[in-house]
């Protein structure tokens, strides 16, 4: 119905998939009035229940977390996403640092990427000012190490057929964001 942006989260909004990557995408929208937002949110949920299935269908699966624009949780007005954003970085709990780590990695996909830049202008302003959740990020990227065991041989995860887990085991230690 009118200006909205496609965003990309987490490994995809930092451009890292991989063989086997999930969709973590949201949407953000600027409604034509206050009185409209309800009315058109179902219609930009609507568009993104369609493309969320498309990129299934296509090899992208679905987010096992829910992390898809299809979701109401990720698909708001750029007011909404700023106040989401406020809130996790004024409270940093275990969830919002978790949330922190997924979602203030974001690219625009598609739309007016301006709105994508207006909540990335506000992330920094409000992380900046807060060095209470900076350095709660902080201390949450040192809890990552190195899957090396003893002779510098990978722990592998036993239940998975001695495999490694790249994306938590590998690349986490480089892209958690700090």
């Amino acid at each position: 119905p009118g200006t909205y942006c496609w965003l990309a989260f987490g490994s995809e909004g930092r451009m890292e998939q991989t063989f086997s990557t999930d969709q973590d995408n949201g949407l953000i929208f600027i409604p034509s009035g206050p009185d409209t937002v309800e009315a058109e949110r179902q219609q930009y949920l609507a568009f993104a229940e369609r493309v969320n299935v498309a990129l299934d269908q296509v090899g992208f699966p679905l987010c096992k977390g829910n992390i898809m624009a299809r979701n109401p949780e990720w698909c708001m007005t750029l007011e909404e996403w700023q106040q989401r954003f406020t809130r996790w970085i004024q409270s940093p709990t275990p969830e919002a640092l978790l949330n922190a780590s997924i979602f203030f990695d974001f690219r625009a996909l598609h739309g007016d990427a301006s709105l994508a830049e207006a909540l990335r202008d506000h992330l920094f302003k409000l992380s900046q000012e807060n060095t209470i959740f900076l350095h709660m990020m902080a201390k949450n990227a040192l809890t990552a190490i190195p899957p090396l065991g003893k002779f510098a041989r990978f722990n592998t995860e036993k239940a998975k057929q001695n495999t490694v887990d790249l994306k938590t085991m590998g690349v986490r230690l480089f892209v958690e964001p700090v």
